[in-house]
């Protein structure tokens, strides 16, 4: 499956622009990643891999309105447009290949 990396770095920079125009945003935080399950998508694999990389994982199966769904949530890091991308290009990547797609970020301060 390809994934459009740039467009994803993009729509970092975009959002981190406006959240900084409204708001001091905070230099340190928890990075909240959210992620939703395709077809044949293995939880167990995926948030093995998150676990094993430092996140803490919250699984939430599908129920008839709700796809399948993993948020994983950094230790304390440096809160930029460019550490955002990092990890979360890093978790994409890991991701797709167990058959889930990213849907967004949050954060909260540390």
């Amino acid at each position: 499956m390809s994934f459009d990396y740039a467009a994803q770095r993009a729509e970092t920079e975009r959002l981190w622009a406006e959240m900084s125009a409204a708001h001091d945003l905070p230099e340190t935080g928890l990075l909240d990643l959210h992620f939703e399950a395709g077809d044949a998508a293995d939880a167990t694999e995926f948030i093995g891999w998150l676990e094993d990389a430092g996140f803490d994982v919250e699984h939430y199966p599908a129920d008839e309105d709700e796809p399948e769904a993993i948020e994983a949530q950094s230790s304390e890091m440096t809160l930029s447009p460019e550490t955002i991308h990092a990890q979360e290009r890093r978790c994409t990547e890991v991701a797709l290949r167990h058959g889930f797609r990213p849907v967004g970020w949050g954060f909260m301060p540390a």
